[in-house]
């Protein structure tokens, strides 16, 4: 990204916030008190502790959405054609459950009604090194954000300054939600709308601020445990009301090893009584095996020429862990061998977990436990991606008055239905910055004119 159309801004934000009485203990205290009142949580926890938004010019903003739409693209061709080949869902992971699920047929819609794509930011440019397909959180957040970060006295002045503007991933996904609803035959003008996810997800309050969102929009919303849904053989409901649209939070994994695949929501979506969105057709792209199709030679007759491009510029290296020979960095090696060799170039990641779960990443690793994981990452489908050095950036929090903090950031762009609209934001003092690992988050502000437009994204 190019920092120098940044940072005369940061500065000035900055600068805001440093001049005397700007922010105090109190002051602190209220912005962290207000996220928790407005659901800009996780679990307990106020995500956003740090006082500038992460800036970014638009032009840059611009090569991030087309490479995203791209990259989206390029993954669901590996995902349609684990539907119709067994040699490819094998290569992904798929297990029999999770095949006959996505055999099922939704009816027409989307294939992914909303994805969110995890990108690092490099010296180089910018990487994407996972895609959550199955139930991506943050949708929110950026609203949440601008109702309390950016009314904080020192930043409210550049609210609606011209050429800055805040994205709306909120508003791109009840798009969405309303667009998959009329193609794939839905006829009520305002669905009723079911958030669907386990009671006791730390991740709940958004979706109390997405039923709000969409009962604005004029709807019926309702936040739900699965174990409410009923189904009759004609209708999905839950105390007696009529579901027209699923969005469905629960993930796959967890509801059919919970209840199987019988539950009355498989149900429902096998005689397509109900719209479900994220169909059960997109676990092929949340498994993180999918990144080594992208990225491995053998496949790339699957891709257009300009997913290719996109591809070669902005998905690392990734393979399933597995014995035999690949191609790396210009020559053939023994994959196992190589991993365990060049151990601080290497990610070893689980094929099917999510909020960083079972990552180690092999520059912070003890060498025994590294060599026991590659043992085992073959049995267990694990992946082996190269090490994107992403930056870090000093952003300001308040610690007995304003300090810099230096952290790891993400920028993970939301995909709805084909179009980027906004990014969740993450930030961590850990070089695994998921939110549920213990990570936080901060708007994002988009800075128009700020620099001359380029051709060629792999320079951004």
């Amino acid at each position: 990204m190019n920092r120098d159309a940044t940072t005369p801004l940061a500065e000035q934000i900055d600068a805001q916030l440093s001049a005397p009485g700007a922010i105090d203990a109190a002051r602190f205290a209220a912005f962290l008190e207000g996220q928790r009142e407005l659901g800009l949580v996780h679990g307990a926890r106020a995500l956003c502790r740090h006082l500038r938004p992460y800036l970014i010019a638009e032009q840059d903003y611009a090569a991030v959405a087309r490479a995203a739409e791209r990259v989206a693209a390029a993954l669901e061709r590996v995902a349609r054609r684990a539907l119709a080949d067994p040699a490819m869902a094998d290569e992904l992971g798929l297990s029999a459950d999770e095949r006959a699920l996505a055999a099922l047929d939704p009816g027409e819609g989307p294939f992914l009604t909303v994805g969110r794509l995890d990108m690092l930011v490099t010296d180089g440019g910018f990487s994407f090194i996972e895609l959550n397909a199955d139930s991506p959180a943050g949708i929110t957040d950026q609203l949440l954000i601008e109702q309390t970060l950016m009314e904080l006295p020192a930043l409210s002045p550049f609210r609606g300054r011209p050429g800055l503007r805040t994205p709306a991933p909120h508003r791109g996904l009840v798009r969405a939600l309303r667009e998959g609803y009329a193609a794939w035959g839905g006829r009520a003008p305002r669905p009723t709308v079911a958030i669907v996810d386990w009671a006791a997800v730390d991740t709940s309050a958004e979706f109390k601020v997405l039923a709000g969102l969409l009962t604005a929009d004029g709807h019926r919303a309702m936040v739900l445990d699965p174990d409410q849904l009923e189904y009759d053989g004609a209708r999905l409901s839950a105390g007696g009301e009529r579901i027209d649209l699923v969005y469905r939070r629960v993930i796959t994994q967890e509801l059919i090893g919970r209840r199987g695949l019988n539950h009355p929501l498989v149900r429902a979506y096998r005689d397509r009584a109900a719209y479900v969105a994220n169909s059960f057709r997109t676990k092929p792209l949340n498994k993180k095996a999918a990144f080594a199709v992208l990225s491995t030679p053998d496949f790339s007759g699957l891709f257009s020429p300009e997913q290719r491009d996109a591809i070669a510029a902005h998905v690392p290296w990734t393979r399933r862990v597995k014995a035999g020979r690949t191609a790396w960095r210009g020559r053939e090696v023994d994959l196992v061998e190589l991993i365990l060799c060049e151990q601080e170039s290497f990610v070893l990641k689980p094929n099917d977990d999510y909020g960083g779960k079972g990552v180690l990443l092999g520059w912070q690793t003890p060498p025994d436990v590294w060599r026991e994981a590659v043992r085992g990452a073959e049995e267990q489908r694990a992946i082996v991606q190269e090490r994107s050095r992403a930056r870090t950036a000093r952003m300001p929090t308040f610690r007995d008055g304003i300090v810099d903090e230096e952290v790891y950031f993400d920028l993970c762009p939301f995909v709805f239905a084909g179009r980027m609209e906004g990014a969740m934001v993450r930030l961590s003092a850990s070089a695994v910055s998921n939110v549920s690992a213990g990570g936080g988050v901060t708007g994002l502000l988009i800075v128009d004119d700020a620099v001359s437009p380029r051709e060629d994204s792999r320079h951004v």
